[in-house]
């Protein structure tokens, strides 16, 4: 269990860095980590929050795989036989239906209004239509 503890703490070092102000200077002339302008600032702002959000629902599902498989691991005296199976439990149901649609709802939110503030974006002067 210990062999993971490097790799958990690399996706943790990740994550926070994502948070990180971006770069001021880039080699490339495109860069989704080294924003120019007013609408990239925004686009950058909404890519480091989706990447953080994801970076979560990573950390929270690996640690229930990795728990899942320490605990329920075969044991020496195990006889081989299926534990009962449980049909039908509707809090775990609409649980794993609800959390979804709430994180893909705030996905939704958080696009429409980065789009929306660049589309109605004032045009500076003498900007060419």
């Amino acid at each position: 269990m210990w062999k993971l503890l490097p790799v958990v703490a690399g996706v943790l070092w990740a994550a926070a860095t994502c948070l990180a102000e971006p770069p001021t200077q880039s080699p490339w002339p495109t860069n989704i980590f080294a924003p120019e302008s007013t609408p990239a600032y925004e686009l950058y702002n909404l890519t480091m929050f989706v990447l953080s959000i994801c970076a979560l629902i990573f950390i929270i599902v690996f640690g229930l795989l990795l728990y899942s498989a320490v605990k329920f691991r075969q044991r020496r005296d195990d006889d081989g036989r299926e534990p009962p199976q449980i049909y039908g439990s509707n809090p775990l149901e609409l649980s794993w239906t609800v959390i979804p649609v709430l994180i893909v709802l705030v996905f939704f939110l958080a696009n429409a209004r980065v789009i929306h503030s660049v589309q109605d974006a004032r045009r500076p002067p003498g900007a060419i239509e």
